[in-house]
């Protein structure tokens, strides 16, 4: 899995190569919508409730146009969590910069 030099992953597991290669598009489309320039963060919690299945907690921030965007997803897949969050940041950027014409 290749990560762009501005993207943090703090307290990932290893994708298999399907989801690894899911992750890489979702994360190299954002960039390229909000700027490759902006720096990313996504920071993952797990939690096991005394089952098989585990719930997913994912702390998105990113860096961008001087300013700092924050987005909090939780879910049981993991793929799905990430992409909310990214849906999340992008809105929000989207936003901030129409404000500002």
């Amino acid at each position: 899995m290749v990560i762009p030099s501005n993207v943090k992953l703090v307290k990932f597991e290893k994708f298999d190569e399907i989801d690894a290669a899911l992750f890489e598009k979702a994360v190299t489309s954002f960039l390229e919508k909000v700027g490759s320039s902006s720096e990313l963060t996504l920071s993952l919690e797990d939690y096991a409730k005394g089952g098989m299945r585990v719930q997913h907690e994912l702390h998105a921030k990113i860096f961008v146009d001087g300013k700092t965007f924050f987005a909090e997803e939780k879910g049981w897949k993991l793929l799905g969590v990430i992409q909310k969050a990214l849906d999340v940041l992008e809105r929000e950027v989207k936003k901030d910069r129409s404000k500002r014409g």
